[in-house]
């Protein structure tokens, strides 16, 4: 659900009509729920999916095949503008009236098949190698209108991976094991795009494919039974892309999203104590990124509306540490946390997009008379430095009967963000936390399984995304949120049974 999260006086829909008629009986605000719109919306999704996998036991060695098939069809539609004053009039000046919805029908099809060969035995060598491909292939078709003079495209892209790769481990002595991989990866992308718009019909089409050698090697050594401690360096590889959306043109086919790469560094600790009712594991990490990909928000010229839109973002560094702790001080009752503390900073990303709005005091300046700024030591947005996870999970017999009940309270904790890769400051989200609960029954077959939940139990509101529709409004900063299910507090009933 998108809401308004903050609208200031003044604004006025393409600069034109007054938003106010638009929100009688609405407050703006961050517990807002009410939406008043053109046309209901609707989003459907549809999946369908088979996976297989066949060993056969060699003399020295297991082959394994490993086939998957997905199908996944979307389709939605939206109101584009979250009023339904008459926004074609105001951007047509006229020529029509109504309101805009945006959507369309969206296919994804995806196969792939793996063969590997694993040694057997526990020897002080053991190892794999293996072969991999899939094939993705996605259909899109997006119609802003409704009567269709503001966006209509239609576009089919493609994504073929081959790949090898091999791993190997090594146990030097009783308690130390070094272990490294290596994977080669070819991979081929093609896009097909036709623009609809009956002024300006155009299509564009193209294929690129990259190739990338990736690795990891790896030390651990066990410091006692039930201690060991690792270390490990790996490179990391994300293939291109082509950004299908509003907008695309030739510009897009020659330069496609570039490939991501990495470098990461971890020290950790895995252990068990106390005849194992306390687990505790601990990780540093270290990552730099080359080309890391990042959505961002690009105004489009014709609607004058900033959309999203994937990027690279140049220089980009990871750093932090992990603690997972679980403890069973009786059998019924198990005990969990786990707490990440992630610094993700922009090393270098000089010349990008400013945010609505923006000053030359806020650090937008004009560049062959655009608008840009140098985000390099900013924070990486949607990226939270702190999160908390607490739990508790009881189980327990019901009486002589042989049912038994299993009761479960968890809570979850995140710092503040910001949604806007520009790091536009209306877009800040602040900490929040939420705490679900259930209570499950099983049947002494332990075949049926009947759980009754709530989740969010203290009813805490918070946005997924908030968005500056400063272009959409008379260049006011209007804030829209998006609210996911688990901002409202909800309960229900999950009953599974095997047969």
């Amino acid at each position: 659900m998108t809401t308004f999260r903050d609208v200031p006086a003044g604004a006025r829909l393409r600069g034109v009509a007054p938003i106010g008629p638009s929100l009688v009986g609405i407050t703006p605000g961050l517990d807002n729920r009410a939406v008043r719109m053109d046309a209901p919306g609707f989003a459907e999704h549809e999946s369908r999916s088979l996976s297989g996998s066949v060993n056969w036991k060699l003399e020295n060695h297991t082959l394994t095949s490993v086939t998957t098939w997905q199908d996944w069809r979307f389709d939605f539609l939206a109101d584009f503008d979250g009023t339904n004053l008459d926004q074609l009039g105001a951007q047509t000046n006229g020529a029509f009236h109504g309101g805009v919805t945006a959507g369309g029908p969206y296919r994804s099809r995806m196969s792939t098949q793996e063969l590997r060969l694993t040694s057997n035995g526990d020897g002080a060598l053991t190892y794999l190698g293996g072969l991999y491909y899939a094939d993705s292939r996605t259909e899109r078709s997006f119609v802003r209108g409704p009567i269709s003079n503001l966006a209509n495209w239609d576009a089919r892209s493609g994504n073929q991976t081959a790949a090898a790769f091999t791993q190997a481990e090594y146990r030097l002595t009783p308690s130390t094991r070094v272990s490294a991989g290596l994977r080669f990866n070819r991979e081929t992308i093609e896009v097909d795009f036709t623009n609809r718009l009956p002024a300006v019909p155009a299509s564009f089409d193209g294929r690129s494919r990259d190739d990338a050698t990736t690795g990891k090697l790896a030390l651990q050594h066990d410091l006692a039974k039930d201690v060991m401690v690792y270390g490990s360096f790996a490179t990391g590889y994300k293939g291109a892309g082509y950004d299908v959306s509003t907008g695309f043109n030739a510009a897009r086919v020659r330069l496609p999203v570039a490939p991501e790469t990495s470098k990461a560094w971890e020290i950790g600790m895995k252990s068990r104590f106390l005849r194992n009712r306390l687990q505790v594991n601990a990780t540093a990490f270290h990552t730099d990124y080359e080309d890391f990909q990042a959505q961002s928000r690009r105004l489009d010229p014709l609607t004058q509306a900033y959309e999203n839109v994937v990027t690279n973002v140049g220089e980009l560094r990871t750093r932090g540490v992990e603690l997972e702790i679980q403890a069973k001080p009786v059998n019924k009752l198990l005990l969990e946390a786990s707490l990440a503390f992630v610094d993700a900073v922009i090393k270098k990303f000089p010349n990008t997009n400013c945010y609505p709005g923006q000053t030359v005091a806020q650090g937008c300046r004009l560049i062959n008379n655009v608008p840009l700024q140098d985000l390099s030591g900013k924070r990486l947005s949607n990226a939270p430095r702190t999160k908390l996870n607490l739990g508790a999970t009881y189980n327990f017999p019901i009486g002589e009967t042989g049912y038994n009940g299993i009761a479960n309270v968890n809570g979850q904790y995140q710092s503040s963000v910001n949604y806007d890769l520009a790091a536009n400051p209306l877009a800040d989200q602040e900490g929040y936390g939420i705490v679900n609960g259930s209570v499950a029954f099983l049947n002494p077959a332990q075949n049926l399984k009947v759980t009754f939940y709530v989740n969010n139990l203290f009813d805490k509101s918070y946005a997924s995304f908030v968005g500056d529709n400063y272009n959409v409004f008379g260049n006011v900063p209007v804030l829209t949120q998006t609210l996911p299910r688990n901002s409202d507090r909800y309960f229900g009933v999950r009953i599974k049974y095997h047969f």
